[in-house]
């Protein structure tokens, strides 16, 4: 008997060629993160504005509507921001003001680096820690943390090597410039639990607490248009000729805002 095996077709190998395009994939760059963070802010900042640009009047009016906001919460705070005229890279603004009236929440806690009749006299005029370089470890440890701190020259040098670089971003490092160095405390001791520091941010905004609540309104308008005359008195430059009779003002918008109230423009601040 025969056999007949269907033979198989041979199989033959396919090669198999890669080809490129000549022309180039082009890639989006991507974003780093701190630039989508500036996008951010900025987005956020432009929406901020829009929120509060729908909202200006006196400075009477928008203390009244807020009081009726906080009206569960008598304690709270009328807080201003300003808005200054401000060049990229330079300090931003700063002082000090005594309003009429108080308005902080918490009292001063005063530190005073003094020795002999002098650390007297600071106990005497009512500072809260009073001592030489014995205090020094309780400053570094937030055993003490006080909110103003006054030195004498004597012991300025004792007190600037190990509380300089602590103290100093604070802005509670003792200072000639801020008359925050002085030989009679108790004048200063007094200037110091009836004043108050402003600082702007790096956009040269000013945020600071001004009035409270359940204050009388006419308390909040003085204290108010005192604090707005301590900043542009603090951030105008200074005029140059005789000539030149009125300064520009730095002061480019003026908010009133609670603590959880909305911001309101004030139109006649500026």
């Amino acid at each position: 008997m025969a056999l007949y095996i269907n033979r198989l077709p041979s199989i033959r190998p396919v090669s198999f060629i890669r080809t490129f395009s000549s022309s180039s994939v082009q890639c989006a760059p991507r974003k780093s993160v701190q630039e989508a963070n500036r996008t951010a802010r900025r987005q956020k900042l432009r929406a901020k504005s829009r929120e509060e640009a729908g909202e200006s009047m006196k400075l009477q009016d928008a203390a009244q509507i807020l009081r009726a906001v906080e009206v569960a919460n008598s304690s709270s705070a009328y807080e201003v921001a300003i808005v200054t005229k401000f060049v990229k890279g330079s300090a931003p603004p700063r002082g000090r003001v005594a309003l009429p009236r108080d308005a902080r929440a918490k009292a001063e806690v005063i530190l005073v680096f003094a020795e002999g009749n002098t650390a007297a006299d600071a106990v005497a005029s009512g500072a809260d820690f009073v001592g030489g370089a014995e205090l020094i470890p309780e400053v570094l440890s937030s055993s003490i943390q006080p909110t103003k701190v006054l030195c004498t020259p004597a012991l300025l040098p004792v007190i600037t090597p190990k509380l300089a670089r602590f103290l100093g971003p604070k802005g509670l490092m003792p200072s000639v410039k801020r008359s925050t160095v002085v030989d009679n405390v108790a004048p200063a001791i007094r200037a110091a639990k009836g004043t108050m520091d402003w600082k702007g941010d790096k956009l040269g905004v000013i945020r600071a607490p001004v009035a409270r609540i359940n204050w009388p309104l006419d308390d909040v308008v003085k204290n108010v248009k005192a604090f707005l005359a301590a900043v542009k008195e603090g951030t105008t430059p200074t005029a140059d000729g005789p000539l030149l009779k009125k300064r520009p003002s730095t002061i480019l918008s003026v908010y009133l805002s609670s603590t959880r109230g909305p911001g309101i423009q004030v139109v006649d601040a500026v």
